[in-house]
């Protein structure tokens, strides 16, 4: 029953962050990507700290329903914070499969944690910094798809700082020397990952990636 509530109270936790969004659109006037950046920092480092309370059996529901949500705003464009980017990108409905997939696996919660925080802080992070500083810092294409330096450096060093107090908070590693590789490395891996997984598809192969390196230690 316990567990009932808690889930309950997550699905109206994020549709309020869906409310705000949208308000913020349509009040504030803030840029689409920034918008749509806002429900997916919020909305998914709230989604990343769930199996801390509620079991994975609910955010597998509560993933689907996500997915449900934004292949329906799809053709009703109810939410425009949602699904306001100009360019072609499945991102929105890859993220509730993302995270569906790696709560399909089940893992540690700090594992769920560590992989979701890199699409909903680092992705998110790095799109913001890109648009709004993007052009004035240098920016590149990649597979046809708008890249900046500077959205990938944050995305780096979020990343870095997800990992480092991930492993750090459970003592993960005892050498020392294994650690340091694992912090440094290991993001820069997932800028890569982030860089070549275009259209919106690093939201569903970022988490996954995360999960499958930090599972072989």
């Amino acid at each position: 029953m316990l567990l009932m509530v808690s889930a309950i109270f997550a699905a109206l936790a994020i549709a309020a962050l869906l409310v705000l969004s949208e308000y913020a659109w349509k009040r504030a006037k803030i840029q689409d990507e920034v918008a749509r950046k806002f429900v997916h920092i919020t909305s998914g480092t709230f989604i990343a700290f769930l199996p801390f309370w509620v079991s994975y059996d609910w955010i597998k529901l509560l993933a689907v329903g996500f997915v449900v949500v934004n292949i329906v705003n799809r053709f009703t464009n109810s939410f425009h914070a949602i699904h306001s980017v100009q360019r072609k990108s499945w991102g929105d409905i890859l993220f509730g499969v993302g995270v569906f997939a790696i709560a399909w696996f089940e893992p540690a919660s700090w594992l769920f944690a560590a992989s979701i925080l890199q699409v909903s802080l680092a992705d998110g992070l790095a799109a913001v910094a890109g648009v709004t500083y993007g052009k004035k810092h240098g920016s590149y294409y990649l597979l046809g798809q708008p890249k900046s330096f500077i959205g990938s450096l944050v995305f780096y060093g979020v990343s870095m700082m997800v990992i480092s107090i991930t492993l750090f908070s459970y003592n993960y590693f005892a050498d020392p020397l294994s650690l340091g590789l694992v912090i440094i490395l290991l993001p820069l891996m997932l800028a890569c990952v982030e860089n070549l997984a275009v259209y919106g598809t690093d939201n569903l192969f970022l988490p996954l990636a995360t999960l499958w390196a930090l599972s072989l230690f």
